[in-house]
């Protein structure tokens, strides 16, 4: 599969919304969310190492900010657009893992 300049651009994309995301986190100033953001920038080290694990974790990490500002345990100021881009992310991530992550397709028991 060709990788194209949109791909790119989407890594990008979802880099800029990991680090925003810790940015936002550290700003609290509790150690419960520094721990936190220090995870989210493993993440996005990872998701700019393009390692398979780190478009995984950035799914999981979508879905779960997603809940947290549903259910209003983190994330009250920017429930609306936490909400909104965690979906995103689990879609974006996805799509990115299979683009750049994707296996060859080799058929077990020698044939091709």
């Amino acid at each position: 599969m060709k990788i194209t300049a949109l791909a790119h651009f989407f890594n990008a994309l979802l880099l800029l919304w990991l680090l925003a995301a810790a940015g936002f986190f550290a700003a609290e100033l509790r150690i419960e969310t520094i721990f936190v953001a220090l995870l989210t920038l493993v993440i996005a080290w990872f998701v700019f190492k393009r390692q398979r694990w780190g478009y995984f974790a950035a799914a999981a990490w979508g879905l779960a900010c997603y809940q947290l500002a549903k259910e209003g345990l983190a994330l009250e100021l920017v429930k609306r657009p936490a909400m909104l881009g965690g979906f995103a992310v689990v879609i974006l991530a996805l799509f990115l893992h299979e683009v750049f992550c994707r296996r060859p397709n080799i058929e077990r028991n020698g044939r091709q």
